[in-house]
């Protein structure tokens, strides 16, 4: 997101954290996580893990979950900020009209998952960008 939040004439300051709800801090990206997005011109060489509850993210943050399964436990890590939280592909619409609401996680799948996945995460990530900048957007 941050990748194209760059340059982008998006209304307020935006940047877009990850953090994952089963790891550890600081691993580094997967090494096809890091082919594919190069090959997007996006380098996550650096990148490193971070697990969710293992810092306090400022208060108005909002979470997106890639899966309902992230959300909830995003709900139960963070319960004072439940009403913050939600699935990616929901918050993206009306934007977003594509029948995927959940993105999977292409971890441990051949390169052409990571691909797709890459592909349905930029529809959403420039979908959400367009309700971020929606005067009548309403994500909470």
């Amino acid at each position: 997101m941050n990748h194209f939040l760059e340059g982008a004439e998006v209304s307020g300051t935006w940047r877009a954290l990850s953090s994952g709800i089963m790891t550890v801090d600081g691993l580094p990206a997967n090494e096809m996580a890091i082919r594919v997005m190069a090959e997007h011109g996006i380098d996550i060489s650096r990148h490193r893990s971070s697990l969710a509850g293992s810092w306090e993210p400022p208060a108005g943050t909002l979470f997106f979950g890639m899966a309902r399964e992230h959300v909830s436990a995003l709900r139960t890590i963070f319960p004072s900020r439940k009403d913050y939280i939600r699935l990616l592909g929901d918050a993206a619409r009306p934007f977003y009209d594509g029948p995927v609401v959940e993105v999977p996680d292409p971890f441990g799948s051949r390169i052409e998952s990571y691909r797709e996945i890459s592909g349905l995460l930029k529809e959403m990530i420039l979908a959400l960008m367009r309700h971020l900048d929606s005067p009548s957007s309403s994500l909470s």
